[in-house]
C-alpha cells in the first residue's frame, strides 16, 4: 500500500512539474499548404513556370491537332485513297503520335523537376522567415503541420507577410 501511495505522489509531482514547465512554452503552427499556394514566391514561381513551359505546351497541342486532322482524313479516305497513300498517312500518324508522346513525357518530367527545385527554394525561404518570426516572437516551437491547432497559434499570416517583405513586396 505504501508503494502505491509513493507512486501516486511521485506521479502527481511529475505531472505538476510538467504542467508548470509547459506554461511558459510558446508554440506556433504554420499551414504549409497556404505557404505553397499563397506566398509571393509561390505565385511568382507558378507564373515563371507557365511562361517557361507554355511554348512547349502550345507546340504539343498543335502537333496533336495535326494528328487528329490526319486521323480524320485517314478515316474518311479509307475507301477513296490509294493504298500506298493510305499506308504513308498511317505511318506518318503513328510516327507523330510517338513524337507527341515523347514530347508530353519530356514536358511532364521537366515540369516536375522544376516544381521540385522551386519547392525546395521556397521551403528555404519559408524556413528563414519562420526562424526570424520565432526569434522576434520568442517562440519555443514552431511546427509545419498539426493534427489540431487553435487559430491563436496559427502564424501562417505572419510567415506570408515576412516572406513577402523578404521578396521585396
Amino acid at each position: 500500500m505504501m508503494k502505491a501511495i509513493a507512486s501516486l505522489v511521485s506521479f502527481t509531482l511529475m505531472l505538476a512539474a510538467a504542467t508548470a514547465g509547459a506554461q511558459g512554452v510558446k508554440i506556433g503552427v504554420v499551414n504549409k499548404t497556404r505557404i505553397e499556394s499563397e506566398s509571393v514566391q509561390a505565385v511568382r514561381a507558378l507564373d515563371a513556370m507557365k511562361k517557361e513551359f507554355e511554348p512547349r505546351e502550345r507546340q504539343i497541342v498543335e502537333l496533336q491537332k495535326q494528328i487528329k486532322a490526319d486521323q480524320d482524313r485517314f478515316e474518311k479516305g479509307k475507301t477513296t485513297m490509294p493504298a500506298a497513300e493510305l499506308k504513308a498517312l498511317g505511318t506518318s500518324i503513328a510516327s507523330r503520335m510517338r513524337e507527341s508522346d515523347k514530347m508530353v513525357y519530356g514536358l511532364t518530367s521537366d515540369i516536375e523537376q522544376r516544381r521540385k527545385e522551386r519547392a525546395a527554394k521556397m521551403f528555404e525561404e519559408a524556413s528563414a522567415a519562420i526562424k526570424s518570426i520565432a526569434e522576434q516572437g520568442k517562440y519555443d516551437l514552431i511546427v509545419h503541420e498539426a493534427a489540431f491547432a487553435r487559430p491563436g497559434v496559427d502564424i501562417t499570416n505572419q510567415v506570408l507577410k515576412e516572406m513577402a517583405r523578404r521578396a521585396g513586396n
